[in-house]
């Protein structure tokens, strides 16, 4: 049944796509689709198709874009959590459904909106925060202008930091995208951009028009990013997070974190790379932070058919060395990108060390291939193995064995047109002996998601 609707769901969006191939040729959509801006559309000579929907011109200067997605993602796991505590094999779907309205009024003044309504089908477990909500306000906000190149952001928005999206992501992989309610100030001038922000998390609830911001935890920052030359960019930023009433291991209590980063990233010829490394300081229930993490990724592109990349990843992030020390060493990844290892969420950047080889293949424009293996251990044996994002592995702390356990992955990916995308990805995990004695045993995961965005 879940095959099935995943097939007629990629069969009606393709059919759907139909109308776009004769309408004007359209930019990208972007990562944030609040991003994206279909001005350039005032001056088109015709504006057939789906371009209507994106430019419905409101009077002088003024103009509405209308937009949204349809996703399915279908997961089918036989073992979650490594199957510890009873976990029983699980195939299900999440659907997602996104309507978003953007009102320029001028030049100085913009309206964003965006409803969403998730739903997850046939799941034997509970649902996740993250699986489940009836109609709701998935973004809304106001953007004033003040001045050429400032710009003010007030209300529910999202938040990427870096392209990497390691620490702070939208939750792509997830059926419903991370949201904050808050205030953000950015400064664009040059090729430079600055970003302020305070905000909190929204918590998901499962009714309609009952999502709210977490009182609870505190989000805030700057943020700048910018290019060194033309074939290097940095981003440095400092981020802080406070959270109130949590658990690290058996102690419970106030947690008052302050993250300070950076991201060099680059080619050369055919060698790309990529290094982030952060430092985190703070408190929590009396006890100093002494954390941190990196993350580094490079590859090379051969000049041959299909154009193989050979690629290589490496991310450590500090576990707590002594939980009787007074010092908390355990890395909080924030907001993390949840697919960054792979989709199974078996893999949490806490108490980490992993690497990732990997074989990237592109025997098409639209299409991409890749074979991955993923090997991970404990930092330090005395903490906890972490799940996605900052979940304990119950019984985790049975033995002093550091191997959690090694991945092989395959992925593919296809651009079907502007507006369809089918991804697809397989993973065969074999336990370690950390999880092992955590009462785990070797899993195999399967997903499919078809997508289509107007």
């Amino acid at each position: 049944m879940l095959v099935r609707n995943l097939m007629i769901a990629g069969g009606l969006a393709l059919a759907a796509d139909g109308a776009e191939a004769f309408a004007a040729e359209a930019r990208p959509f972007r990562p944030v689709r609040s991003d994206e801006d279909y001005g350039y559309l005032r001056d088109a000579d015709e504006r057939t198709g789906l371009d209507r929907l994106r430019y419905i011109a409101l009077g002088r200067d003024a103009y509405l874009s209308l937009g949204g997605e349809a996703r399915i993602r279908v997961d089918a796991f036989d073992a979650p959590r490594f199957g510890v505590a009873g976990e029983e094999a699980d195939t299900y779907a999440l659907t997602r459904l996104l309507f978003s309205a953007d009102a320029h009024l001028g030049s100085r003044v913009r309206v964003y909106g965006e409803l969403g309504a998730h739903r997850d089908t046939g799941k034997t477990a509970p649902p996740g925060g993250s699986d489940r909500d009836r109609l709701d306000a998935q973004l809304l906000f106001a953007d004033v202008t003040p001045v050429d190149g400032w710009r003010v952001r007030l209300g529910r928005q999202e938040v990427a930091i870096s392209p990497s999206q390691r620490f702070v992501a939208l939750r792509e992989a997830a059926n419903i995208r991370q949201a904050f309610d808050g205030l953000r100030v950015t400064r664009n001038r040059n090729g430079l951009r600055l970003d302020a922000f305070y905000l909190q998390p929204v918590v998901n609830e499962p009714g309609s028009f009952d999502d709210h911001r977490n009182h609870g935890q505190r989000f805030y920052g700057a943020y700048g990013a910018g290019r060194l030359d033309k074939a290097t960019s940095l981003d440095v930023y400092v981020m802080g997070l406070e959270r109130d009433d949590v658990r690290f291991g058996r102690t419970r209590g106030d947690e008052r974190r302050l993250s300070a980063g950076l991201r060099l990233a680059g080619t050369q010829g055919a060698f790309d790379y990529e290094i982030e490394a952060v430092v985190q300081r703070g408190r929590f229930a009396g006890q100093a932070i002494r954390a941190w993490a990196v993350g580094a990724g490079a590859g090379y592109t051969l000049e041959q058919p299909w154009k193989p990349r050979l690629g290589l990843r490496l991310d450590n992030g500090s576990g707590d060395k002594d939980p009787a020390d007074g010092r908390l060493g355990t890395f909080n990844p924030y907001f993390p990108r949840g697919g960054y290892f792979n989709e199974t969420g078996l893999t949490g950047w806490s108490n980490l060390s992993a690497a990732r080889p990997s074989l990237t293949l592109t025997p098409h424009r639209t299409l991409t291939l890749e074979a991955s293996y993923l090997v991970r251990r404990r930092a330090t044996a005395a903490d906890a193995i972490y799940l996605q994002p900052m979940a304990v592995l119950p019984g985790s702390d049975a033995s002093r064995a550091r191997a959690v356990g090694q991945a092989i992955q395959l992925d593919a990916a296809w651009q079907a047109s502007r507006n369809v995308r089918v991804q697809v990805q397989a993973v065969r995990q074999k336990a370690g002996a950390a999880a092992i004695a955590a009462g785990g045993r070797d899993t195999d995961f399967g997903m499919a998601i078809v997508q289509y965005r107007f």
